[in-house]
């Protein structure tokens, strides 16, 4: 049985090792000094890490922004409306495509009305299809496909930005 909340404080080096061990593949940008900040806003209380769990053991991790956070870069998209940035979205190896990642995303959307959002924002490299399927399942519709060559260095090195608005 897989279960759902928020992280403690206490566990977020537990938990930047687990997004290391299973987010790095060639499709995540993963450096080490982003996912430091992505960490410092949690501690800080202006994002949140969401965890999947069963029996103590993480499966999934989602950490998403909360509005006032927002990176400057996603502003055009969310049309000066409060967002929430999902910045990762990692399932354990052992259980990918079991609908954790989805569930994940479910998640956070469930709990963006307490942070008074009106849409998610997230990003995928435009050729992962693991991600885009997942993203599909939650509800993440497509607004933008542009040349990353900063985050991707794989493929075609294109970023696409998703939404889900909430009504």
């Amino acid at each position: 049985m897989k279960n759902y909340r928020l992280a403690n404080l206490n566990e977020l080096d537990e938990l930047k090792a687990f997004l290391f061990h299973h987010g790095a593949n060639t499709w995540n940008h993963l450096p080490e000094d982003g996912v430091d900040r992505e960490f410092a806003l949690i501690a800080a209380g202006e994002a949140s890490a969401l965890i999947a769990y069963s029996e103590k053991q993480p499966l999934g991790l989602a950490i998403f922004y909360h509005p006032q956070a927002l990176p400057n870069h996603y502003l055009k998209f969310s049309q000066t409306r409060p967002a929430i940035y999902i910045a990762e979205v990692v399932v354990h190896k052992d259980h990918n495509g079991r609908g954790i990642g989805t569930s994940l995303l479910r998640d956070v959307i469930r709990r963006a009305r307490d942070f008074d959002a009106e849409i998610l924002l997230v990003d995928r490299h435009s050729e992962n299809i693991g991600s885009a399927g997942m993203m599909r399942k939650a509800g993440f519709k497509e607004l933008a496909s542009f040349v990353d060559f900063d985050r991707r260095d794989f493929g075609n090195r294109s970023t696409t930005v998703l939404s889900f608005e909430l009504l």
